[in-house]
């Protein structure tokens, strides 16, 4: 069997990313790119409340993705990863 070298630099990288990211960042985007992208909104945000331990709304989920995607587009940019 012929490992996948671009599947596993490619999960690196984006380990390294992700691992750069606030805990609710990375939640938010494990939520929103993850398995879960296809259930409802209610689901995603009783997901977050079970892992984060905190109340979320659709809109500080909105906000959140959003803020995170844009860190992770800074950092891919750059070349660089920061916390």
């Amino acid at each position: 069997m012929k490992p996948d070298l671009k599947s596993e630099a490619f999960d690196r990288l984006k380990d390294k990313y992700l691992d750069a990211l606030d805990p609710d960042e990375r939640a938010a985007i494990e939520v929103a790119t993850g398995e879960m992208g296809n259930m409802s909104e209610a689901v995603k945000l009783g997901w977050l409340r079970m892992r984060t331990k905190e109340h979320w709304t659709k809109q500080r989920f909105s906000r959140t993705v959003s803020r995170a995607i844009e860190k992770i587009r800074r950092m891919v940019e750059s070349g660089s990863v920061e916390s």
